[in-house]
Parts: structure tokens; sequence; C-alpha cells
């Protein structure tokens, strides 16, 4: 399914071993065209939001049906948290596909709360500071910084939830090219939207000289820590994650370091009426030594996984990651995997 689920360029980035997973989530073709969502996203802007979703009830139905892929793996994922969490479920029976689809419909909800946040509709949203540290808090520090976010929760809405309350510049790390469709109509609904969006696979010495002088300009820069990078899918640390091991990048910490300063982790969770940003100092500065660089990674990772999933299991239908996030693409998998060694 897609980046909204109407585009199909996000639900499913990596494919599971009966689906060619040898093919890496980046290179999964968008099978949403951009007039469909177009379509849709009018009867949505002028038809209200109870128009669009009887529109999506059938869409949501098609590719839950179609998508065995992010069928699968939405149902894995919710059975792995409940077995881990054991009687601290969230859930009081083994997930099944009914949670599977509830689990497609938050996802369709926060892909139109992206289109509701840029449409401004999201402004006088309640907003709640979760975490151990506000915005507000980070602002007035005076420094530039890096948040990490994941695929938890919607950074979208926080971009814009920030971006109508603070006068401060966000520069966003983003696969661009993966979600064009979508983003081409977020552009139209604020010409802002990319403004300060990077493509990813561009990411070059020039790209690295200019986040710095965007941290020393005290600037925020925001990638995510929770996909494998396009280019290197085998550049990953592994750790646990809900009872097993998940391959993590390290891009994001090795451009942390680079950068020299601080960096938080960054959670935007939907509640019944609200908003729950989450803001946790990580790091006042990334720091990888040469001789236990490799150690030093695996620490980092670890930690942030362990936090990742703290999130997860308060939040878990809020998990937008539809592939199998515990393997690396085929051709990795056999040599790199360290196996399961869960106990659930």
């Amino acid at each position: 399914m897609a980046d909204a689920l109407i585009a199909k360029t996000q639900m499913d980035p990596r494919m599971t071993p009966s689906d060619n997973s040898g093919i890496h989530w980046a290179k999964k073709q968008e099978n949403g065209s951009y007039y469909a969502i177009r379509l849709l996203l009018t009867l949505y802007r002028y038809g209200g939001k109870w128009l669009i979703l009887l529109v999506l009830v059938p869409v949501l139905a098609y590719f839950f049906i179609k998508d065995a892929t992010a069928r699968r793996s939405s149902l894995g994922y919710l059975q792995r948290l409940h077995s881990y969490k054991g009687q601290h479920s969230p859930f009081t029976a083994m997930p099944g596909y009914l949670q599977a689809y509830q689990h497609f419909w938050q996802f369709a909800m926060a892909a139109l709360a992206k289109i509701d946040a840029w449409l401004g509709r999201l402004n006088t949203t309640p907003v709640q500071y979760g975490g151990s540290i506000s915005f507000e808090q980070i602002m007035q520090s005076n420094k530039g910084a890096v948040l990490i976010g994941s695929h938890l929760g919607n950074l979208e809405v926080c971009r814009a939830l920030v971006r109508s309350k603070y006068p401060v510049r966000i520069n966003v790390l983003a696969h661009t090219r993966h979600t064009a469709a979508f983003n081409r109509i977020l552009k139209e609904s604020n010409s802002e939207v990319d403004l300060h969006l990077i493509e990813v696979t561009q990411l070059t010495p020039a790209v690295s000289a200019m986040l710095t002088d965007c941290i020393d300009n005290g600037e925020l820069v925001v990638i995510v820590g929770d996909r494998i990078s396009a280019q290197a899918p085998e550049r990953a640390v592994w750790a646990n994650f809900l009872g097993k091991p998940a391959p993590f990048a390290i891009g994001p910490w090795v451009l942390a370091s680079l950068l020299q300063c601080p960096v938080y982790l960054m959670f935007c969770l939907k509640e019944a009426r609200s908003y729950n940003l989450m803001f946790e100092p990580f790091a006042e500065q990334i720091v990888l030594p040469r001789k236990t660089r490799q150690q030093a990674l695996t620490n980092i990772v670890t930690q942030y996984a362990q936090q990742l999933e703290q999130v997860a299991c308060r939040y878990p239908m809020q998990w937008f990651n539809f592939y199998d996030f515990w393997q690396l693409p085929a051709a990795k998998q056999q040599k790199e995997s360290p196996g399961d060694n869960s106990s659930n």
C-alpha cells in the first residue's frame, strides 16, 4: 500500500521470502497513480471526512485482500508483540485478521492526517508532550540538533504542528522519489511541504556539509532510524526488537556523529482527541571512536531499539512498517542474519 493508503508507496516497502524477498523496500514501484490520489483528496477537501471514509472502506478492503505481503507482515508484527509482552500485552487474545485490518485502517487515518496537517486543519488540535522534554525546551537550548524519528506514529503531522507554533527551520531527510505522487499532492496543498526536504539517495559530501551549516545555524535535521539504507542494506547493526534480532541502519548515527550536535528521539502519536508529541534526549553528541566504532554503533542501535520498542508496545497500531522488519533482503540475509534468539 502507499505512503498514503491510497498511493501504495510505503505500505509494503520490503518483500517477504515468499514474495521475492531480495527486493528492497525502496525499489518497489509506486502503484497508486497521481490522478487517482488527486481524486480521492478532492473528495476529502470538498466532501468532508465522512465522504472520504465511505470511499476508503472498499479501497482499504481491496488492498487488504490484494497485498498479501503487507497483510502477513501486519499480522506477524501484531502477533509477535502480543507473544513478547505476555500478560502485559495490549491485546486480550492473539491478534488475527480483524486486528490486522484495524492496523491497515490506522495507517489510512494517519495518511489522511498528513493532508489535514498541510491544509491547516490540525492547527487547533490539542497537543500534549509525553516525553521527558518539550520541543520548547529544545528550542531554548539555541543549538542545532538531530531528531531521530521512525515510522511509528506520524512525523509529517509532527512537522506541521511544530512549524505552526515555532519559527524554526526543519530539514527532513526523506526518500521522496519513493512517494512522488503523494509528495506532489502535499506540495500542491502547501507550497512549503518539501521546501526543506532532502532526497536521501543524494546524500553526498556536499549535502553533509550543507547539513553541518544547518546545525551551525541552529536548525534541526530530521532522519528516521528504523529503515535500512536503500543503497547499502548490509550497512546495518542487529539489535533485539520485540524479542528477535532486527537490522537497523547505521547511517543516521554516522551522520549524527559527523554533525557533532545533540540528538533527540521524536515521536508523534495519535490519542483519542489529541496528539502526543514525545521528545527524548538521546545523546549530547554521538561519538564513534575509530578503534571501537562497531561496538559503539551496536550500543547506540541497541539503545534506540529499546526505546522504539517501548513506544511501539504502548501504541501498537501506529507501527507503519508493513514488511518483514526482522530480515534483510534475501541476498544478504543468509550471510548476515544472526538468527532468531527469541524466547517466544
